[in-house]
């Protein structure tokens, strides 16, 4: 005996959805730690507000080491509980902004875009600020404002 595939067999005449095809499992896919780090330093260097740099996890005589850009992994710690994802994220951020307010955008990105390209849920992301730090435009406009002359007065410039 034939078996009958067709649309109406499945219930195309009746207008209802047919049933989904079984799924085969063919193995299992496994995401690198690595894999892991790279999607989230990007979440967090290139879409969030406020972040001058990952950051070493230890202080260095007091003081956070920005970590350069093939160095960023030392800056992410990932832990796996059963299928869920936690990371613990090492960061500088910009002086001047709300730190909170930051943080939670970091927190917001990561989430999504480590959920977004994975298919797996994040149980946890750990935002650890390590210090915080001017850009050069910020030094450049504070050092013109407040600029003293050689009596000591302080002028515009």
């Amino acid at each position: 005996m034939k078996k009958d595939t067709s649309l109406e067999s499945r219930g195309a005449s009746t207008g209802q959805t047919p049933p989904a095809p079984e799924v085969e499992k063919l193995g299992k896919v496994e995401v690198s730690p690595e894999a892991i780090a790279s999607i989230a330093s990007e979440a967090v260097l290139d879409k969030s507000y406020g972040v001058v740099g990952l950051a070493a996890r230890r202080l260095h005589n007091g003081r956070a080491t920005m970590l350069r850009p093939e160095q960023y992994r030392e800056g992410i710690q990932i832990r796996f509980e059963g299928e869920e994802i936690i990371l613990d994220l090492f960061v500088i951020i910009e002086y001047g902004l709300k730190v909170s307010e930051v943080a939670h955008n970091i927190m917001s990105n990561v989430k999504f875009e480590v959920e977004r390209h994975l298919g797996r849920p994040v149980a946890e992301v750990n935002v650890n600020v390590q210090g915080l730090r001017q850009t050069a435009d910020q030094e450049t406009g504070n050092s013109r404002r407040n600029r003293r002359d050689n009596k000591g007065e302080t002028r515009e410039g």
